[in-house]
């Protein structure tokens, strides 16, 4: 209420309130002067001249009224002469208010289907979620299946590696028997020879084919190419130096009803690598333990191995091994080996000349 009395521009309420008052009284006495004078207008009576000027009167009141009113109030400048302006704003501003709510409608039916879009996203990432679990279930198990046919594939390849190795009569590059001839040796001591060689070979190759087939066999055909033999007694009988025969296998040959084998004949020149009673390889074993003679003598004989082979002695192609060592022999050593205290060196010494072409033939000597 108070707000009321003191927002209200009461001067010019007292001012409109005067001046209509004084334009009245003036009005009034400007009819009664020409009223009492009997005036006419325009041709008017009297009494109709004196209602003219009043209503004039009365309509400058009004003039007034708004004029002030409109000198003062931009509320009512704006009602008497810009209300259709006002309006047409109204319509325009309804406009753009309803434009305003269509867009507000399609934004909300917008974020509507983008939230049933992201749900639908949601639910495709949790199936994707989903599938890759199974994916990688699936790629575990087939992990786990290959391990599996791996397995089994190298069990298989394995037996059909043993059935393979069971079938084969003889490996290729297998040693069957080896001779050497002095310079000078006629052709006829070369041929005889060469036939003891192939005597040895045949019967080499029935052992070995009776030993893997645990049946004996009288007969298997041996052959040897007859140009590569007359080619190689020419050449044994025209050399100025020892020379070495060998007789290895051919091929990997299986047993069967048409089993034949081919042997062939390699030569070279045969030099002493070891004379008789030298020593092939020493070794000194600062703590030989007495419970492991055995494999003390084991690392011996394969560092021997090694060291002969690279002085130029030829193992056998088949199995890389460069002499023998019969089992009484070998566990002699162990046995004497055994006895010896720590530190001990232990020496292999040639028995015989050993030669390119081998075997290695030696004697164990220990010294405490």
């Amino acid at each position: 209420m108070l707000q009321f009395f003191s927002d209200t521009n009461w001067l010019l309420i007292f001012s409109l309130v005067l001046g209509s008052a004084g334009l009245s009284v003036l009005g009034d006495s400007v009819g009664t002067k020409f009223g009492k004078k009997r005036l006419s207008l325009f041709g008017l009576r009297p009494k109709h001249t004196s209602r003219l000027i009043t209503a004039f009167t009365g309509g400058l009141i009004a003039v007034g009224i708004l004029g002030v009113m409109s000198a003062f109030s931009q509320d009512v400048r704006t009602a008497l002469f810009g209300l259709k302006m006002l309006k047409q704003q109204m319509y325009d501003l309804q406009f753009q208010l309803n434009r305003s709510e269509e867009n507000a409608q399609q934004t909300r039916e917008s974020v509507a289907e983008a939230s049933a879009s992201l749900d639908l996203t949601s639910f495709e990432l949790d199936s994707m979620r989903n599938d890759q679990l199974i994916l990688e279930m699936q790629r575990d198990e087939l992990q786990a299946t290959l391990r599996l046919m791996r397995e089994e594939s190298k069990q298989l390849k394995d037996e059909i590696k043993a059935l393979r190795s069971e079938a084969i009569a003889l490996s290729a590059n297998v040693l069957l028997g080896q001779t050497a001839f002095e310079p000078g040796t006629s052709r006829e001591e070369i041929i005889a020879g060469l036939n003891a060689l192939k005597q040895q070979v045949r019967l080499n190759v029935l052992s070995r084919i009776s030993n893997q087939s645990f049946t004996r066999m009288r007969d298997v055909p041996v052959e040897f190419d007859s140009e590569t033999e007359a080619e190689l007694i020419d050449a044994l009988v025209s050399a100025d130096m020892r020379q070495y025969v060998r007789a290895l296998s051919g091929e990997n040959y299986v047993f069967g009803d048409n089993m034949r084998i081919m042997v062939r004949l390699e030569t070279g020149t045969s030099i002493i690598i070891y004379p008789d009673g030298s020593p092939v390889y020493r070794k000194f074993f600062a703590n030989a333990d007495k419970a492991k003679s055995e494999e003390t003598l084991h690392v011996f004989l394969r560092e021997l191995r090694e060291k002969v082979i690279n002085d130029g002695v030829l193992p056998e192609p088949a199995t890389n091994i460069v002499g023998t060592l019969d089992g009484e022999t070998f566990f002699s050593a162990v046995e004497a080996l055994s006895e010896i205290a720590s530190p001990v060196i232990i020496s292999a010494l040639a028995s015989g000349d050993i030669y390119t072409e081998g075997p290695v033939v030696i004697e164990f000597n220990f010294e405490e």
